[in-house]
This record gives structure tokens, C-alpha cells and sequence, in this order.
């Protein structure tokens, strides 16, 4: 990750000043180890990191010389200004860099042979570029037991430590979790946490990424490999639709580590990771994971190889009258346009819908000036509508967090009790009322210059009338933006292609049915799916992981994950983005859209394509808000796609009420409460399950108490989870987890996730 700022040297507000005896310019107020650095010329650093706030000056390190300063400065928290002369390599300088670093290395332990930051180690980097190239420290070093368990999947050696304090920063000033500080002082300073328990939370893992000298290493990854020995490729977290660039480390053919990306602009992610993104990658060598094809035919089920696979599924699928193409919400742009022409040609009578596509009648909304995320770092009031962004789109609650510490307002809508509410002003809904609670929020977003909504889609598809206000608020002001956090993580690409929402297929026979990354009988409306699915035909299903529909499949064929795949994403922000594949997979699996060009070819009328790059050049040229796109000019950072196709922008539609007796049920995820978590060896100790949540005096009126096993009924399924009671709850509503792997949660819901109503009873 860059340790720099980036600067932009063609403004208009630069200033010229003197480096090392040339002129150059640099915008006004740019910290001198950023312009320094913008201008060729590296200025050794250990505190600095432009992401964490304000420079600290701890390491001093960055000791430079300015002319008309007493002695020398840091050059991190030193601003430049007009006609300054630096001198960064004078004889003063270097003998001044190369003490602090005999005094950093004086207790560092040799032990780079063995040290996981071996090779990728900034301290070792400096050491050997502006280091003395001996010490004259002659004390025998200190030493401590290692490593110390920071946390389940953070290892802390001591010794290494060079108080830098990062990992502190980060963890006060960015994450706002508070857990860690730098105990006792000088040379008993030691990195731990506040109480003495494990560092947990939900982006702890930055901290390794932010070490500079190997104290902090990942578990998971530690002794694994050696810099020499591994292949680093970029590509895209798919565990949410926030899209975070990730760069992958591939060893022997398998994803060891995942990590933050340079993002030269910082619209993304910033380079920070949530902990399900950093080691969900576990979850593609779990048990779980489908490495054989499978057949069934009666009561025999056997094994076989994946040319018997596609050909068995294109027997089964060619002598049905019609057939159901269920595509899931993380299928790439290429395998849903391909399945699109599959049923359009060689698949008899087809049709397709996607759980990815959700809130059709969201397009005067989303037609409104897309935002990135990084455009809430410049707002002046955000207002999040629904959702909770901390669990289900991590990485957008730093951005949330930055914005504050900036000066922004922040007003949160909706029904959930959630950690952010504590950044501003929360306006608690009740369940089916966002409309009404958005008026205070409509009242600032014309008062301000630059007001930004970010709208979960799921919540606003339940309450279309809260979207019709937000719609005429933001088209009122010329400056405003909004930005969609999708419920999945193509759910934007899959829109763009005009996929239906899967849900409209559930009432009708399905005939054959063909699943591409889907499994509609752990969604909503489940056991309505399982049904038709029983009196449907047979049943292909391409997939990564073993599921309740493998379990019920015809024919099973092994795909690759996200990690071993190509392919495009369209985020958050409308934002496409490429995959690239870190991985091989198993041996018996394919990727999904060749499979998918495969099982063409058996069906009869083999379809064109021979790679990704030339399906979605044809999926661009059909679909209007994809056109311009470019595989090869994506790059590495991807680009914000066209609005939403004139099909996709209609009327709001009238709300919809909450159905049946009892309370209203409102559902969300939790961040460690997904597949990855629960199949990942490095999560598996943090995953979290379902659960029900009810505030105390709604727990009393129910005559259910804490810690109870309660059964949920609603007209769509029951299910029973363990209840907590939480003060901070909403009054007159269930909030329950959903998303859980093997979970019930789901089956309280309508297929088309139309908010219901449950009674609640003692299991």
C-alpha cells in the first residue's frame, strides 16, 4: 500500500519552492513528504500514512532541512509554502535519518529469514537505502515471548515494534473501535488492547497492512510463504456490492492472503478491507466446496467427470418443453449475458430471472447523478436510508466515519437500532414509515450545497413511496448525488442486461431448470420455491459450493469462485469492475460462462463466444447502459457504467403493507454471518448465527425473555431462532439476522420479499 498522499501537480493553486536546488511546485498547504514524493524524491517514513488523519511526527524519520527552521524538521507535518527551500540529502540530513534508524533497529530482532514482512518490509527497505550499514549498538537485544494472539487472526511480535503507532491511529481515528492503545512509555511501550481481551471487530485486519516493520502479521498467512515465491494479481472483493479492489497472493495454485490495493484516487475502498473480505477467501478450500461433478438418475447418485457433466445436462435440459434459468446475485456481466442468450436460442421456451434484481420500481431514483464512494468524503450531509451499513456494506461505514470527522452531517433513516446511529442524527421509522420519517432529512438536503443519500435497495423497494420522496428531494438540488448500496453484488449488471427479478417465476411451472450461481430455497420465500422446484423437471446446477439444490440437482457441475475466475461486476456507484482470477480451483470445475458455452454446444446451437472479453463486448452492445464500456480499458479501477435502462425507469408503484397477524419483521445480515465467515478457517471463531431481537418491553408484552429459543410463524414459513433483547431496539417489530448459511430466517419471507408480519411464540 502507498505510504504517500496523492498529489495533483497540474491545479491551479500550486506554489514553487526549492528541492534539493531545482524548482518545483506543488499545491499549497501539501505536506512536504507528499510533494517531495510527487516530485521524485523519496523521503524515508515510518509513522506517515496520509489515510490516518493528521501526521503524529512519532518515527521522526522524515527529518529533512528547511531553510528559515531551527535545526531540522519532519517533512510529514510540514506543509509547503511559497519560495520554501528543502534540502532532503545534505550531510546533516542523512546523519540524522541514519541515527533514528540505528535507534529503530537497536532491539529489532534479526530474524528476516523467518519474518512473514520479509521482502515486503518497508524497515528493511530503508535500512538498506538510507541506513548507516552498521550499528554501533552492542547491548545484547531484548526479547519476548512470541507471538502474542492480537485476536484470532492477528499474531503480535513485540520486539518488532517500533512505535510507530499505526495500528493505534487506525484503530482510534478510522475504524473508531477504541480497542487498541500503546501501553506504559518509553522502552516498555507495547501495542495492546484497552481491557486485555482480543483486538475484534469488523476491519481489524488493515492493522497488518499498515505495520511496517512485520509486529502485526496474519495468522492465517504466517510461515506460509516467502515473497519470492508467490504471484500478486488484482482483482475485486465480491463479498458485498461495495466492490473493494483487493490484490490476491496466489502459491502453488491457492489464494494465501488477500489484501488492499493501491487505488490511486482513493474512490473505493481507500485501500481498507473488511476482515470477511481479507480472509473470506478460506471458505474456496472448505469442505463445502464442490470439486466433482455429480449425477443422479433414479435412486443412484455417482461421480463423474466434467465433460459427462455438461453433456448429461444438455440431454436433460433439450427434452423438457420449457425451462427456468435462476441466475444468483454474484453471477459476472459475461455468464448472465451468455445464459440470456442460451435461453434465447438452444434452451427450449426459456426464461430467466435473478435474486440479484430487486426494486424495479426504483429508476427515477437510481436515474439521479450516481455518487462513488468517495464522494461522501466531500459532502456536506449524507443521509443513509435504511439498511445497516456496518454489516452488510462494511467498507462504506469508514467512508461514513471519515465524512464525520470531516465536518459532515450525517442523519441515518430508518427502522434498525444500528452502530452508526452515534455519528449523528438518527431518525428511528417505524417498519413501513420511511416516507414519513424522511421529512426532516428532505428539509436539510435542500439547505445544504452538497447533500448525498446513500439508499439500501431492499429497504427502499419495500417502501417504493419513500423512494418517489427522496427522488423529487435530490432532483431539487442540483449538487445533490445519491449512492445505491445493492443487496447483491451484481445487482446493478444484472439490471443493466434487463433480467427479471426471479421471484416473478415462482407461481409458474418451471419445467427444466438450469441455476448459474443460484439457490432459491435458502432465500426468501423458500419453502414456495422448494415447491415448485419438487414438481418442476429435472434440475442443473452450475455452483461453486455444495447447497440445499446440489443436494435435489440432476446434474451437479463444479464452478469457479470469484477468486479463480474473469469476469466484470457492476458495484456500488454503478461502477464496473473486473475480475481476475488468483487461483486454478479444483480440476474437475470450469468457469461459469464457459460451462455455459459448453453446454451450448451440446444443446445444439453453440453460441460465439470464447472468452469473456468478447461476451461482454456483446453484452455492451446490447445493452444500452452498459455501451462504451471496454474490457481492456477497465483497467485495474474499472469505470461508472450509463443510468438505468429506460425499462428500469417507471413509477414508484404503491407501497407495500406488512401482511399477517403480529408484529412487523424487519431482517438484515450480519457482517460475520455470510458463507464466507462460516466456511473460512480464519473466520469461522468470529461467525456469528441467527438470531431474533426484540426490545425488552416488547419481550415483556410476548412473555419471552432473554436468551430463549423463540418460534417465528408468518403466512410464508416459520422458523426458531435464540432471542436477544436489546434497549436500543425499535418498539413494535422483529429485527432478525438473515443469510446465515443453513439458516430459517428466510422462509418468514415472500419470494418477491414483501415486508410481512410474525407472531411470536416460545419455542
Amino acid at each position: 500500500m502507498p505510504d504517500y498522499a496523492p498529489v495533483d501537480l497540474t491545479g491551479t493553486d500550486l506554489v514553487e519552492f526549492e528541492l534539493n536546488g531545482r524548482t518545483v511546485k506543488a499545491p499549497a498547504g501539501t505536506m512536504l513528504v507528499d510533494a517531495c514524493a510527487a516530485n521524485g524524491v523519496e523521503v524515508p517514513i515510518f509513522c506517515y500514512e496520509p489515510r490516518l488523519g493528521d501526521p503524529l511526527g512519532a518515527c521522526r524519520q522524515c527529518l529533512v532541512s528547511v531553510e528559515g527552521i531551527p535545526g531540522l524538521t519532519t517533512a510529514c507535518s510540514t506543509p509547503v509554502a511559497a519560495e520554501m527551500m528543502v534540502d532532503t540529502v545534505s550531510e546533516e540530513v542523512r546523519e540524522a535519518q541514519d541515527g533514528i534508524l540505528e535507534l529503530l533497529l537497536e532491539n529489532h530482532p534479526l530474524d528476516c529469514p523467518v519474518c512473514d514482512k520479509g521482502g515486503e518490509c518497508p524497515l528493511q527497505d530503508r535500512t538498506f537505502r538510507f541506513g548507516p550499514g552498521e550499528s554501533r549498538m552492542v547491548e545484547p537485544k531484548r526479547h519476548f515471548p512470541k507471538p502474542l494472539k492480537l485476536s484470532p487472526q492477528i499474531a503480535l511480535d513485540r520486539e518488532r515494534c517500533i512505535s510507530c503507532y499505526r495500528c493505534v491511529r487506525f484503530s482510534q481515528d478510522v475504524s473508531e473501535d477504541g480497542n487498541l492503545t500503546m501501553s506504559e512509555r518509553g522502552g516498555r511501550s507495547e501495542i495492546t488492547t484497552f481491557t486485555g481481551d482480543s483486538y475484534n471487530g469488523r476491519f481489524t485486519g488493515n492493522v497488518i497492512d499498515l505495520c511496517p516493520v512485520g509486529a502485526l502479521t496474519s495468522i492465517p498467512y504466517r510461515f506460509t510463504s516467502r515473497p519470492w515465491d508467490i504471484q500478486n494479481t488484482p482483482s475485486v472483493c465480491a463479498s458485498c456490492s461495495v466492490g473493494c479492489n483487493t490484490e490476491l497472493t496466489l502459491r502453488e495454485g491457492e489464494i494465501k492472503r488477500v489484501q488492499g490495493r493501491d487505488e490511486p484516487n482513493w474512490q473505493v475502498e481507500e485501500g481498507w478491507l473488511c476482515n470477511v473480505g481479507r480472509w473470506g477467501y478460506g471458505a474456496d478450500q472448505a469442505p463445502q466446496r464442490l470439486r466433482q461433478p455429480i449425477l443422479r438418475d433414479g435412486g443412484e447418485t455417482r461421480e463423474c467427470s466434467l465433460e459427462e457433466a455438461v453433456a448429461a445436462a444438455g440431454l436433460v435440459l433439450a427434452h423438457e418443453a420449457h425451462t427456468t434459468v435462476l441466475l444468483g446475485g454474484d453471477v459476472t456481466v459475461e455468464e448472465a449475458f451468455i445464459a440470456k442468450e442460451l435461453a434465447a436460442g438452444p434452451l427450449p421456451d426459456a426464461q430467466v430471472g435473478s435474486a440479484g434484481v430487486v426494486g424495479a420500481a426504483l429508476g427515477p431514483l437510481r436515474a439521479l447523478p450516481a455518487a462513488q464512494l468517495g464522494d461522501i468524503d466531500g459532502a456536506d450531509l449524507v443521509v443513509v436510508v435504511g439498511g445497516d451499513p456496518a454489516n452488510q456494506h462494511p467498507v462504506a461505514e469508514l467512508r461514513l466515519r471519515k465524512a464525520r470527522r470531516a465536518g459532515a452531517r450525517i442523519v441515518l433513516v430508518g427502522p434498525r437500532a444500528q452502530e452508526l446511529e452515534s455519528l449523528g442524527e438518527s431518525i428511528r421509522t417505524a417498519p413501513g414509515n420511511l416516507a414519513e420519517g424522511l421529512t426532516s432529512a428532505v428539509a436539510q438536503i435542500a439547505t445544504v450545497k452538497r447533500p448525498l443519500v446513500v439508499w439500501d435497495e431492499l429497504d427502499l423497494d419495500a417502501e417504493p413511496d419513500a423512494a418517489v420522496v427522496l427522488a423529487t428531494a435530490l432532483g431539487d438540488n442540483a449538487a445533490a448525488s445519491q449512492l445505491e448500496l445493492t443487496s447483491e453484488v451484481n445487482g446493478a449488471g444484472l439490471r443493466a442486461l434487463g433480467v427479471a427479478p426471479h421471484s416473478r417465476l415462482v407461481d409458474q411451472d418451471l419445467g427444466g431448470v438450469l441455476a448459474v450461481r443460484a439457490n432459491p430455497g435458502a432465500g426468501p420465500g423458500g419453502d414456495a420455491w422448494n415447491r415448485a422446484l419438487d414438481s418442476g423437471g429435472p434440475i442443473v446446477v452450475i455452483a461453486s459450493h455444495h447447497s440445499e439444490l446440489t443436494e435435489r440437482a440432476t446434474v451437479v457441475i463444479p464452478c469457479s469462485s470469484h477468486f479463480e475466475h474473469e469476469g466484470v461486476l457492476v458495484t456500488a456507484g454503478q461502477r464496473a469492475q473486473r475480475l481476475r482470477p488468483g487461483a486454478a480451483g479444483p480440476e474437475q470445475s470450469a468457469p461459469g460462462w464457459e460451462i455455459l458455452i459448453a453446454l451450448s454446444h451440446r444443446l445444439g446451437v453453440a453460441l460465439e463466444y470464447r472468452s469473456p472479453r468478447s461476451a461482454f463486448a456483446a453484452a455492451t452492445a446490447s445493452a444500452p447502459a452498459l455501451s462504451g464500456l471496454d474490457y481492456d480499458t477497465l483497467g485495474d479501477l474499472g469505470a461508472e457504467i450509463a443510468t438505468s435502462p429506460a425499462s428500469d425507469v417507471n413509477g414508484a408503484g404503491a407501497p407495500r403493507a406488512h401482511d399477517g397477524e403480529g408484529l412487523p419483521l424487519v431482517t438484515g445480515r450480519s457482517v460475520f454471518g455470510g458463507p464466507e465467515a462460516h466456511l473460512s478457517e480464519g473466520l469461522v471463531v468470529t461467525a456469528t448465527g441467527e438470531e431474533a431481537v426484540l426490545h425488552p418491553a416488547e419481550a415483556a408484552r410476548l412473555n419471552v425473555a432473554d436468551a430463549n429459543l423463540i418460534t417465528l410463524n408468518s403466512p410464508n414459513g416459520e422458523c426458531t431462532v435464540r432471542l436477544r433483547l436489546d434497549p436500543g431496539a425499535p418498539e413494535g417489530a422483529v429485527f432478525a439476522v438473515r443469510g446465515v448459511p443453513g439458516g430459517t430466517v428466510e422462509s418468514l419471507l415472500a419470494p418477491d420479499r414483501a415486508p410481512v408480519n410474525v407472531t411470536v411464540n416460545t419455542a
